[in-house]
Order: structure tokens, then C-alpha cells, then sequence
């Protein structure tokens, strides 16, 4: 997953990069440099982000689905 693909798939979860920044344990700074291209993430801290996000991208769809 490239830089621009993992920001829009936090966007689209409605998550701000603090929130998913104090959820994996990094500054906020270095989520941003990683959105940007400007770091590149290790992947088992790729997968702590994702993992995030999937979280949020899955509790908020069950939410829908509920009556």
C-alpha cells in the first residue's frame, strides 16, 4: 500500500491522524510523513495502522446495519 492509498483509507474511515496516531503509540508528525511519502513505515507498524483503521472501517458499518 503506497502513501496516498493508506491516507485515503484513513479519510475515508473518519478517523484524524491524532487518533490514529495515539492508537498505534507514534507522534502525529510521523503519521503525517508516512501519508506524505516522506517516511516509509516498518511493516509491522503499517500493520498496527491498518489494523486501525480496519477496526474503525468495520464498527461503523455493523452501526449502519443495526436497527
Amino acid at each position: 500500500m503506497d502513501a496516498f492509498e493508506l491516507k485515503l483509507k484513513r479519510i475515508r474511515s473518519g478517523l484524524r491522524q491524532y487518533q490514529v496516531a495515539a492508537k498505534v503509540g507514534i507522534a502525529p508528525c510521523h503519521l503525517s510523513e508516512i501519508e506524505a511519502g516522506r517516511r516509509e513505515a516498518d511493516p509491522e507498524l503499517l500493520q498496527r495502522i491498518l489494523k486501525v483503521i480496519e477496526k474503525t472501517e468495520r464498527a461503523e458499518h455493523g452501526s449502519e446495519q443495526a436497527p
